[in-house]
């Protein structure tokens, strides 16, 4: 079943510097029965968007003239804006984090895979088309700033993460980070404040877990001089510190349960009585509460208000622990090592290739803070440039590999992990020969994950199509490119059940 759409042709415009990819977006589009008009620069696709209609716009970061982000700062101004989908091989955080929050459809980073690339565009005119907005759902690099404490991640995951803090900065709603200790919830939380309308306002974070629950609500709500005992003045709290700003509530998941309904009106009113006052004060803060804790569950079992939950988890951002994207480590303590050394911190030392296998199998139940941490303690005390896998060493000695268990991976890590010794046994080509190892490694993949899905759906291409996220005419083509009939896996499927 193709994409092609059998109503007037929808409208793309295609801005991209690079003649021959633009040629193929345009190729592919065209192929789908949409209208496409290509432009060169940033300055002629403005020209084209002020003064004709589009359904999508396909947009370049990097272009002559004004940029991608640029681009899509003025589209916002247009009376009828296109979906707006950012490509580009810069895939930074930043990038990612100031696209989404300009308003971007979505972010595709190259090299893509054109079939996705197609499946994209078509969803972006289908939305378009229904008047749907751009999709609900919450994409790698560093900061801006070389010396800034930041995220990184050049893993699917960390992308999502990306994406979602993007949305999150231009949303005036509280969001919800989750994540276990060390991953950088606070991290995001001072992403999420820089990038907000709320910027130049105050960030305070506090940890409700570090407070004992007589003295939090003081902490947080103030009080009026004599409200208790040892109150010989009035205290702001940090409500009001943080007025016009964010309020960083930490380990949310602890707070007292009488704390947990004051902090509900506040919410839902924007007003409370600081402690042992009759004068109640209002506020304008926006909220961001972060957990290691699985708050459903908690709400499933009383110990977490369900209201209060439903008014914090407006909108969620996940922090994925070390362990599930270990694809991350290798370039995420290269940096780590150079930021230090870098400010002096610590003598400027490299990773042998038995350290960095070493950092990849552990399981970092500390994450990217323990990761940092042993890092630092090796490059301090390690005897040469080079930080061999003994200098690799936990505060109280050394760190032990879990090799008994099942340790959770996501798919991207476990492809990483299997695939790391093949790339770095894979032989290099003589001069003037042409490696086959990406043929090898696509090509093998590929072809397994066909047959599998056709297992699975006993050769029905309309469902294996469905299953694979891709349409029946790049499915017939795929089969045929691997050789692969569906009907030899009905019979095999047979078979098997007699």
């Amino acid at each position: 079943m193709s994409h092609a759409l059998t109503a007037r042709p929808h409208r793309v415009l295609v801005a991209e510097d690079d003649p021959s990819l633009r040629t193929v977006m345009q190729k592919v589009l065209v192929g789908q029965g949409l209208s496409v008009r290509e432009t060169s620069d940033g300055q002629q696709a403005l020209n084209a968007l002020q003064t004709e209609h589009f359904d999508v716009a396909i947009v370049d970061i990097k272009m002559p003239k004004l940029t991608g982000l640029e681009l899509l700062t003025q589209v916002g101004n247009l009376e009828d804006p296109p979906h707006v989908i950012i490509i580009t091989a810069q895939n930074t955080m930043s990038n990612a984090i100031h696209a989404m929050k300009g308003g971007a459809y979505e972010y595709l980073c190259k090299p893509f895979d054109i079939d996705l690339f197609e499946d994209l565009v078509m969803r972006a005119v289908r939305d378009r088309a229904s008047a749907h907005p751009p999709p609900g759902s919450f994409s790698d690099g560093f900061l801006d700033s070389p010396n800034a404490r930041t995220l990184y991640g050049r893993s699917a995951a960390m992308q999502r993460v990306f994406k979602a803090i993007g949305r999150a900065a231009r949303s005036p709603f509280s969001v919800l980070i989750t994540g276990e200790s060390g991953t950088g919830k606070e991290l995001v939380a001072r992403i999420l404040h820089r990038e907000s309308e709320r910027a130049n306002g105050p960030f305070v974070a506090v940890n409700t877990a570090a407070i004992p629950g007589e003295l939090l609500e003081a902490d947080l709500f103030g009080h009026a001089q004599g409200a208790f005992t040892g109150a010989s003045k009035e205290k702001r709290g940090k409500f009001l510190a943080a007025n016009g700003g964010l309020l960083f509530l930490d380990e949310i998941g602890e707070m007292p349960a009488a704390l947990q309904a004051k902090l509900l009106r506040v919410l839902e009113s924007k007003r409370f009585f600081p402690l042992g006052s009759d004068r109640e004060v209002e506020v304008d803060v926006r909220i961001i509460a972060a957990t290691h804790r699985d708050l459903a569950e908690d709400v499933r079992s009383g110990t977490f208000r369900s209201d209060l939950f439903f008014r914090l988890n407006v909108l969620t951002i996940h922090l994925p622990p070390l362990r599930e994207r270990a694809e991350d480590i290798p370039p995420l303590a290269e940096w780590l090592l150079e930021r230090h050394a870098r400010e002096g911190a610590t003598p400027h030392r490299t990773l042998s290739p038995e350290a960095m296998e070493w950092l990849c199998q552990y399981t970092w139940p500390g994450n990217v803070r323990e990761l940092e941490n042993v890092l630092v303690r090796a490059a301090t005390y390690a005897q040469g440039p080079v930080i061999r896998q003994e200098d690799l060493v936990g505060p109280t000695g050394r760190l032990t590999l879990r090799t008994t268990g099942a340790q959770e991976e996501s798919f991207e890590s476990t492809l990483f992990n299997r695939l790391r010794p093949v790339v770095r046994t894979f032989p290099e080509p003589s001069s003037g020969d042409k490696s086959d190892l990406y043929e090898l490694v696509v090509g093998t993949s590929e072809r397994v994950l066909l047959q599998l899905v056709l297992r699975r759906t006993n050769g029905n291409q309309v469902r294996a199509a469905s299953i694979l996220g891709i349409n029946r005419n790049t499915l017939k083509r795929k089969l045929d490119e691997h050789e692969l009939a569906p009907e030899d896996f009905r019979k095999r499927s047979s078979r098997s059940r007699g």
